[in-house]
């Protein structure tokens, strides 16, 4: 009797283990100044096995004439692979729009052509690479709650380079999936595409913190916070009053 109310309360723990891992819930914060102004921003990502959510707050502070340009943004955005559509919602205007992922990615490829096409036009060769070799500390130390090692990419005088990486934590199987699922709708800006294995450090480890700096400016982004959730947070839910548009600025 005793083996089998064991064999039940394993089954029981495993299987909520499982139903908690369906979910997943990701926050990060970037912050950042130079000489045109500063800017921060916080994103919050909800991932499910046939949907994802983000919602960002981002906010600008002009110098000089950059004030023009001085802004704050709360923004989301809603993937379903389950009917195949991208939602972007401007929650300070109220205002959404919806498209199937064909309309989507057709307007997006558009859109990317002319600003490739700007790019190109203006390019300008760079022959300026860092050549030196990454450092790993030899000892962890807690950073945003994980526990993390320090990688120090580049120290010299004018430039310095250290992110912090996950000790033993790996990626979610799920977020990892669901990011390229999403890639080709969601322009990520905040995140980094560095891959850890060519450093000597597991190629699933987390990335906990960003400190760049250099003569133009700093930047700094902090994970905090990876894990497991039961049902999407009430702020990716979109008031119902919104109003369904066919363009949206979202900046």
């Amino acid at each position: 009797m005793n083996t089998i109310l064991s064999t039940l309360f394993l089954s029981l723990t495993l299987s909520s283990n499982l139903i908690a891992q369906s979910e997943f819930i990701t926050e990060e914060m970037t912050v950042a100044s130079f000489k045109m102004g500063s800017m921060e921003s916080s994103v919050y990502n909800y991932f499910s096995e046939n949907s994802y959510h983000s919602r960002m707050d981002f906010s600008f502070k002009g110098k000089g004439i950059a004030r023009l340009m001085s802004r704050d943004v709360d923004n989301g955005t809603a993937i379903s692979f389950a009917d195949s559509t991208v939602v972007k919602i401007n929650y300070k205007k109220n205002r959404f729009t919806k498209q199937s992922f064909s309309e989507f990615l057709a307007e997006k490829n558009s859109s990317e052509d002319e600003e490739n096409q700007s790019e190109n036009n203006n390019q300008e060769s760079d022959t300026n690479e860092d050549d030196s070799d990454p450092i790993v500390s030899e000892i962890t130390e807690i950073i945003n709650g994980f526990e993390s090692y320090k990688i120090t990419l580049n120290n010299d005088s004018e430039n310095k380079q250290f992110i912090w990486v996950t000790a033993k934590e790996e990626q979610s199987v799920l977020v990892k999936t669901m990011k390229e699922k999403i890639a080709q709708f969601e322009n990520s800006w905040g995140s980094f595409n560095i891959n850890f294995s060519e450093l000597g450090m597991n190629e699933n480890a987390i990335l906990v913190k960003a400190i760049f700096t250099d003569e133009d400016g700093s930047f700094e982004y902090n994970l905090k916070k990876y894990s497991s959730i039961n049902g999407i947070p009430e702020m990716f839910n979109m008031p119902k009053d919104y109003k369904k548009v066919k363009k949206l600025k979202m900046f």
